[in-house]
């Protein structure tokens, strides 16, 4: 198997089809039905026997159209991707004044700005481990504060401007609101922009829902 791995190209020919012909593949979503025909297919033509699909109910998590807005300063558009499993906007969006911090304990320490705002998780990558569970509570955290949403830095290594995005998890004692990744260079550009004490004011829109 090692040698037929290091010598053969057929893994990665079948790798290659799968994200090319059929692109991202969330759970119930229609690029996931085909990849499974595709893969049940292939696996017949290879001349395994016993090859079946099952049906299988999960909930159905669909992204929607996204934007960010940097209303005040006039800014233009910033780069955001949903976390999975978010809830989205209203149809108009959510707008509020930005709220920027760097651990849990501060948005604790300055609980009484948060309330209406937008809150903004600019906390740098250390450890995967240390620095995901603002991605996974971080907009629960927000929203018992009275935040209308949280966005947060991306977790990983920078990726010239391009966010990456994951799952988070809802606290069931307290509202549920959108929350999303932007790139470090957003991250960082809205940081200077704070620190220099100006009102900054984003507009978050997120066409997330989730089906039965």
């Amino acid at each position: 198997l090692m040698s037929a791995a290091r010598t053969e190209g057929r893994a990665w020919e079948r790798l290659r089809d799968l994200t090319d012909l059929f692109g991202n593949r969330l759970s119930g979503s229609p690029q996931l039905e085909s990849a499974l025909r595709w893969a049940a297919d292939e696996m017949k033509k290879d001349g395994l026997e016993n090859v079946r699909l099952e049906p299988v109910m999960v909930p159905r998590w669909v992204r929607g159209d996204e934007s960010l807005e940097l209303v005040e300063p006039d800014g233009g558009r910033l780069v955001v991707l949903g976390l999975g499993g978010s809830v989205g906007t209203p149809a108009e969006g959510v707008t509020g004044e930005l709220v920027v911090v760097k651990s849990f304990d501060e948005l604790e320490a300055r609980a009484a700005e948060v309330k209406g705002r937008i809150v903004l998780y600019n906390v740098p990558f250390t450890k995967y481990g240390e620095t995901v569970r603002y991605r996974g509570a971080g907009a629960s955290r927000a929203a018992k504060l009275g935040a209308v949403a949280a966005l947060l830095r991306s977790v990983g290594l920078p990726g010239l401007r391009t966010p990456h995005t994951g799952a988070l998890t809802y606290r069931d004692d307290v509202a549920r609101t959108p929350s999303a990744p932007i790139p470090f260079e957003d991250a960082d550009r809205l940081q200077r922009l704070v620190d220099r004490k100006l009102k900054v004011v984003l507009r978050l829109h997120m066409g997330a829902q989730t089906l039965p």
